[in-house]
């Protein structure tokens, strides 16, 4: 069940958010359920930001491409080398089970799954509009581009997503991933099954109106959601992936 939770859950989350943005995804949760994701992707937000700064920094001095090519000098031994260790870890081991997971209980049961996605588009949208990358540029970059990996995720896994994405963004994704695994630890070690897994154990949906209220316009008025439904108004042949 973990197994095919996390393979495909990125996919199912993901298309709530290409069709409506931070907004949708959010919506899917429970009203007690949104307030936790919220919460979480601001501690996450909080726990990652500097390292999307260093690596936007290192694409504009130089020091990523130079590295890259250091490495395409040297036969992509490291791009390999991390490649292969992909191969090796318990998700890419492990077998999806058969069971049917609906789309709902991808939601319910995958809380963290949408906390991080909102900490790591908002994010990336702030990292590149704050370097003087144009709004709706960063938009494209950031949450449009994040269905399309979550899409080769969930056919393959890591492994070949790695493999057919560009040696660029193949390259980047593991010096990032190796810098961010370790920050997460203590944030890891905090989550339980009721975020990831399982849903949240309650007996009712409510909440504080105040709070859902605060939460639901940080949500929706965040630049990224502005721009995004512009855009998305202009996408009316988008089709449905899953």
């Amino acid at each position: 069940y973990a197994s095919k939770l996390i393979q495909h859950g990125w996919e199912v989350v993901s298309e709530g958010l290409k069709h409506g943005g931070i907004t949708n995804m959010m919506d899917r949760l429970s009203n007690p359920a949104k307030i936790v994701a919220n919460s979480l992707a601001a501690e996450l937000k909080d726990i990652m930001a500097p390292l999307f700064q260093k690596h936007m920094d290192d694409i504009i001095s130089g020091a990523f491409s130079s590295g890259m090519m250091e490495d395409w000098a040297n036969d992509d031994a490291l791009l390999l080398g991390w490649r292969a260790d992909t191969a090796e870890t318990a998700f890419e081991k492990s077998t999806a089970g058969t069971m049917n997971i609906s789309e709902q209980e991808y939601y319910d049961n995958g809380i963290l799954m949408a906390a991080m996605l909102k900490a790591g588009v908002e994010l990336a949208f702030e990292t590149m509009t704050d370097a003087g990358i144009i709004e709706e540029s960063a938009y494209y970059e950031s949450l449009h581009e994040t269905p399309l990996i979550a899409n080769l995720i969930g056919r393959k896994k890591l492994y070949e997503m790695n493999k057919v994405i560009s040696d660029t963004a193949e390259y980047g994704c593991y010096l990032f991933s190796h810098a961010c695994v370790p920050l997460l630890k203590d944030f890891m070690a905090k989550v339980d099954v009721d975020v990831i897994g399982k849903g949240l154990d309650l007996a009712d949906n409510n909440v504080d109106n105040a709070e859902l209220i605060a939460v639901n316009q940080s949500i929706r008025n965040h630049p990224i959601e502005v721009v995004g439904r512009k855009l998305r108004s202009y996408m009316t042949a988008m089709k449905k992936a899953i």
